[in-house]
């Protein structure tokens, strides 16, 4: 199990392909950072989970609390990052922090990879794992994306420690503090951490090495206990703690149940499916099948092809197929591809068979990168043309106008709906506890009652109805005391887009 895989020699120091490797990752990160909406290039809208996350950060830079003052069900760690990112520069100074985890991701990805095949290799292996995150990536500021470089590292340590028998106190509190990390952003992201602490847990018991067991789940403890317990505290001494655990836990519970009428396992399965059936993923579950005639290696082998598919049952469980949850995947595919590599290099070029099989290989890699870094790359001139335009929607442009023109910043305003870029915008903080009402009062109906009950008695400035959400519950609020200010379509409400002003404004 322990016996230490045959490497490639590098032609460099450890020192200098280090520092190459993480130039290049970076150099990688800034290319794909031109998908961001949030680039200063694109200036575009930041997407409707990403908005929620900064109208959070913009009511903690007001003095208020997620969960208590603002409702989301995501991990605290979240919407910290949307802050930190709001202090570095307003609105696109989280793309930084963005650049910062993907490049870290990249890194490694690539120290992943090196464990077992050539500096060239991993390279390779490190781009085809990225054709999984042009997938997911969604708009990025999600958390599975701040979730990549902890769950890289927790597979690079285990790996490191199986492979080759390294591990040290330093590591294991590493590895404790990204798990934790992890579980601030969202529980069912450390498949890694749940299938290789057991099966460590196994072999060292089995071997009746109790004492180095105890020992590395003390140190693996003390680093969780570092992340999370700050936070909790945190939260407590806020009075927040409570809110969080409703949110967290329970809101989350009922999420889950609630998805397509009951019939949670039919989309269980639907999500699987979805998420496994990609073609890189694929790839790298059928080079772990294929691995496990490695007798030597076998053992770790088998733990990676559990953890693989745990990873993906982990990320089905809500039976929801949003894209973005894939990005978790981005980590796991990077050993097995790079292990199709190791066995290349050991290959003899002195037989056809062999050539093609290289040739094919090789091929194969090029038409799965290509496309997608040759797409980015093409876009690049475009994009900087048109760098200084506007480049959000002209019924967000009037809407914030209007808004900014009628309020004061120290007012509050209500947006219906799932629409929470006005916020941001607008700079303006929202009135009631939420900020969106979809799909959330839709998953406990209790709180569309409370957010209405609130929405009347508190009676902001402004409320905006994001389009396709003009209904009887907003109607009552405004029938009295608001008039129509904008609307995107005149002819049908229901498909409109509108701002209403308190009567006298």
């Amino acid at each position: 199990m322990k016996k230490k895989m045959d490497k490639v020699v590098p032609k460099i120091s450890e020192r200098t392909e280090d520092i190459t490797a993480a130039i290049l990752s970076c150099f990688m990160a800034l290319l794909f950072g031109l998908n961001s909406p949030l680039h200063q290039w694109i200036g575009k809208e930041a997407f409707t989970d990403s908005s929620v996350f900064k109208t959070i950060a913009l009511m903690m830079e007001h003095g208020y609390m997620p969960y208590r003052d603002s409702f989301d069900h995501k991990g605290i760690l979240l919407y910290i990052l949307n802050w930190l990112g709001d202090k570095i520069i307003p609105y696109n100074g989280i793309w930084i922090i963005e650049i910062f985890a993907i490049s870290m991701t990249f890194y490694l990805l690539y120290k992943i990879a090196r464990l077992s095949c050539s500096s060239l290799a991993s390279l390779i292996t490190c781009l085809m794992a990225s054709t999984l995150l042009f997938t997911y990536y969604e708009g990025g500021n999600l958390s599975e994306e701040y979730a990549m470089p902890f769950i890289a590292t927790g597979i690079f340590i285990f790996l490191d420690y199986l492979l080759n028998d390294v591990i040290s106190k330093k590591r294991l509190v590493f590895s404790g503090i990204c798990c934790g990390m992890v579980l601030m952003l969202r529980p069912n992201m450390i498949s890694v951490w749940i299938v290789y602490s057991a099966a460590i847990t196994l072999i060292l018991i089995s071997n009746k090495k109790i004492n180095e067991w105890l020992g590395f789940a003390a140190w693996f403890a003390l680093g969780a206990a570092i992340t999370i317990i700050p936070m909790i505290l945190w939260l407590a001494l806020e009075n927040d703690l409570t809110y969080f655990i409703k949110a967290y836990i329970g809101f989350n519970s009922k999420y889950v149940a609630s998805v397509s009428d009951g019939n949670l396992i039919s989309s269980q399965l639907h999500a699987f499916l979805k998420f496994f059936i990609s073609k890189v993923y694929v790839i790298g579950f059928i080079s772990m099948l294929f691995h496990l005639r490695n007798k030597s290696q076998r053992v770790n082998n088998i733990i990676y092809l559990l953890y693989m598919i745990l990873s993906v049952i982990l990320l089905s469980m809500s039976g929801m197929t949003f894209g973005h949850y894939g990005m978790t995947l981005v980590p796991a595919v990077v050993y097995p591809i790079s292990l199709i590599f190791t066995d290349l290099e050991k290959l003899r070029l002195d037989s056809k068979k062999a050539v093609v099989l290289t040739i094919s290989v090789y091929l194969i890699s090029a038409i799965l990168i290509l496309p997608k870094w040759g797409i980015t790359i093409a876009g690049i001139p475009k994009k900087f043309e048109t760098r200084n335009e506007n480049h959000f929607n002209d019924t967000t442009n009037c809407i914030v106008r209007i808004i900014e023109d009628h309020t004061e910043k120290e007012d509050k305003i209500a947006v219906y709906g799932n629409w929470d870029i006005i916020y941001v915008l607008s700079n303006r903080i929202h009135a009631t506890k939420y900020s969106y009402q979809f799909p959330i009062g839709q998953v406990i109906p209790e709180i569309m009652d409370e957010y209405i009950s609130e929405l009347q008695k508190e009676q902001p400035k402004a409320i905006v109805v994001q389009s396709g959400h003009y209904d009887d519950n907003i109607k009552k609020v405004l029938h009295d005391n608001y008039e129509l200010k904008f609307s995107s379509n005149d002819e049908d409400l229901t498909k409109s887009a509108m701002l209403y002003l308190r009567k006298g404004i």
